[in-house]
């Protein structure tokens, strides 16, 4: 006989798994807390500051776990309805205090965030949290989702100060395929707040599903949750329009300055910069623009040039986080880590490039270099690889192509990253070759050696003479030998130091080390493509220059060896000292005297021109311009910074205020953004 559970007893058991499943939060807070204390060190006892505040996060991370287990208890009367809407309240300004410590607490660290500036934040948090709700008739679900989003977007806006020192911007979401694809060779510090921040939003998430409640009208008003929801949804899509008005930021005095961006995100809040930024998605035209007027421009620079008679190969790398951090100060090291470039003397101009990014965003260097445009007047964060560049665009390359030469770019990567395969063909490259193209290079910890890819260089350019061309050959490298993070790998034992910094005094020193050390391999592999390139007959031009700075952590150190605790805290000037790197020009052969680079600081929107000057090619009207009624009255300009001709240094903020530098604005928008008024002729060889 077949035996079969009472129906009160399949309901009893179904009623224990529900009231069970209650217990679901408490559970996984007790899991999260258990892994916290196991794998981060909280500090228990009396003493510093550090201390104390390590044991109130752990003092309130056992509330919550108490709270996650008494609710439960309570049931779903009315004390539990009380708690919901007590929860309704205060989970929206939870969010944004818990987004905003990620990085600083808002209520005491500077800058103090403005009650004006901190209301429009909250605010946001309680819109999205009433749309939600009357979208889908459940608190538990809004305050749930209310929490999750700044929860995820603060950690990886922490991991992405942490990594390039620079937070997040809505063209950042562009990029995420790349971010994670170097991911795995960084460090994550997972400190006690961290830990703490994710535990009480862990429990905000449990919470909201204990004390939520419904919303929902009978069918015969149901129009009431309807109108509701329009009426919700119009208010949010309102406020997002609102925020990014000139009248919001003028009326609440938002900090404008996209190019501090650790400063602006705690002045302004998180959720309110990354709304208001979204309105650079798209560049608006500069005042006075006009393409006709940029004709008149092209006639007074249009000067027919005549077939060089010489056309030297030209070689160019751009060393990935090469940079010299004796700009930074004074330091001892056990060895020199540019032994052969500092002996480089014969048919060698050497100085300092400032770029416009620094510990990451590599691909703006390379457009700033190939393009002769400027970073400054873009939106700090831009990619414009990604945003701008959709399709062909002049560039040195369709113009050394223009000029007969074969161009090939380099990059052993995966050419998917910062969407290289496309941008390199749009500016005119020949050809392009990527990680695949790298099987059997010789590699450094993860990363293809610069020894690696100067020897597939050199092999391509022999390919070429072998076959029978002859035409003169153009190759931009990125290299990607010294790409962060430097912590410490077993295939990989740095042999130079900062005496002043002990190697194992430190985890921060010990990737300090290995950074120099990386840099001496850098060094090593540049007299291996100098010293090829000097035994062949043709003539031939090798530029190296530095892509950005390592990270914030590795600088630190160095800056407080010369007494510079917060460089961000110090002139302008100085603050510049991070946005330096070095360059160097080396020819086989002896440049004419009228054509040679003077060994001096400049940026990376001359450098391309300096370099085809150098090399005795004709320039295009626009980089003539560039070269000889912009470059000598404003010598340096990056995306913080111009510096005039007396040397003094500007904010980048005032550059529109200048007549040639607003021709400049204008030009560059010719150039990037109005494909369809484009003036070619400016951007072209005269014939």
């Amino acid at each position: 006989m077949e035996h079969t559970v009472p129906a009160w007893n399949k309901d009893r058991i179904l009623a224990a798994v529900r009231y069970a499943c209650r217990f679901i939060p408490a559970f996984l807070l007790a899991v999260l807390m258990t892994v916290s204390l196991t794998v981060t060190k909280f500090q228990l006892t009396d003493g510093d500051k550090g201390s104390k505040v390590d044991s109130l996060y752990l003092v309130l991370m056992i509330l919550m776990l108490g709270a996650s287990v008494i609710v439960p208890i309570l049931g779903r009367g009315r004390i539990n309805s009380v708690i919901g809407g007590i929860a309704y309240v205060i989970f929206p300004f939870l969010c944004f205090f818990l987004l905003e410590y990620y990085s600083h607490n808002p209520f005491k660290d500077s800058p103090v965030m403005k009650d004006g500036i901190m209301m429009l934040n909250v605010l946001f948090f309680y819109l999205l949290c009433l749309t939600i709700t009357f979208l889908t008739t459940r608190s538990d679900v809004a305050l749930a989702v209310t929490a999750v989003v700044p929860m995820l977007f603060g950690f990886a806006n922490y991991l992405a100060s942490s990594f390039r020192d620079a937070p997040i911007y809505p063209w950042d979401i562009l990029s995420f395929g790349t971010a994670v694809s170097v991911l795995d060779n960084y460090k994550i510090e997972m400190t006690s707040r961290l830990w703490f921040i994710l535990y009480t939003f862990v429990f905000m998430i449990g919470f909201a599903f204990l004390v939520g409640f419904r919303f929902k009208m009978e069918r015969r008003r149901i129009w009431v949750n309807f109108a509701a929801a329009a009426v919700s949804l119009s208010l949010f899509v309102g406020f997002f329009f609102y925020v990014r008005s000139d009248s919001a930021e003028k009326k609440y005095g938002y900090y404008p300055y996209l190019f501090s961006s650790s400063y602006l995100y705690k002045y302004n809040g998180t959720a309110l910069t990354f709304l208001w930024t979204t309105k650079y998605l798209k560049m608006d035209k500069p005042a006075g623009y006009s393409p006709n007027e940029l004709k008149e421009l092209y006639e007074q620079y249009h000067q027919p040039e005549d077939e060089p008679e010489t056309k030297p190969n030209i070689i160019v790398i751009m060393n990935e986080a090469f940079s010299d951090l004796s700009v930074l100060g004074n330091f001892t090291t056990n060895k020199d880590y540019l032994p052969y470039i500092n002996s480089l003397t014969e048919n060698t101009v050497k100085g300092n490039v400032y770029v416009s990014v620094k510990g990451g965003n590599t691909p703006n260097s390379e457009f700033e270099f190939l393009s002769g445009t400027s970073m400054a007047y873009l939106p700090t964060g831009s990619i414009p690889f990604q945003q701008y560049i959709n399709s062909e665009m002049p560039s040195m390359v369709s113009q050394l192509e223009e000029l007969g030469y074969g161009t090939t770019a380099m990059h052993p990567y995966p050419a998917s990253g910062w969407e290289r395969e496309e941008v390199y063909e749009r500016l005119g490259f020949d050809s392009a070759y990527f990680l695949p193209d790298f099987s059997g290079a010789n590699r450094i910890r993860s990363y293809v050696s610069d020894y690696g890819m100067y020897r597939k260089l050199i092999s391509l350019f022999e390919e070429t003479r072998k076959s029978g061309d002859d035409t003169p050959q153009f190759f931009f490298g990125v290299t990607m030998q010294n790409h962060g993070s430097y912590k410490k790998v077993n295939n990989f034992t740095p042999d130079i130091e900062i005496t002043e910094l002990p190697m194992d005094s430190s985890s921060t020193n010990y990737e300090i080390a290995s950074y120099l050390s990386l840099i001496k391999r850098s060094d090593d592999a540049f007299r291996y493509l100098v010293e090829y390139f000097s035994r062949i007959d043709e003539p031939t031009v090798i530029l190296m220059f530095g892509d950005h700075q390592p990270n914030d952590y590795i600088a630190k150190p160095i800056l407080s060896l010369n007494g510079i605790n917060d460089i961000n805290a110090a002139d302008l000037k100085t603050q510049q000292l991070r946005w330096q790197t070095p360059y160097i020009v080396w020819s086989n052969y002896e440049i004419d005297e009228e054509l040679k680079m003077p060994s001096c600081d400049t940026s990376l929107n001359y450098l391309g021109s300096m370099l085809l000057r150098h090399a005795g090619l004709p320039l295009t009207p626009f980089q003539q311009w560039l070269t000889e009624e912009l470059q000598p009255l404003y010598p340096i300009m990056n995306a913080n910074c111009y510096v005039d001709a007396d040397g003094t240094f500007h904010s980048a903020a005032g550059l529109t205020a200048i007549p040639q530098l607003r021709t400049y604005a204008q030009l560059q928008y010719n150039l990037v953004f109005d494909s369809k008024g484009r003036v070619k002729e400016l951007f072209g060889i005269s014939r």
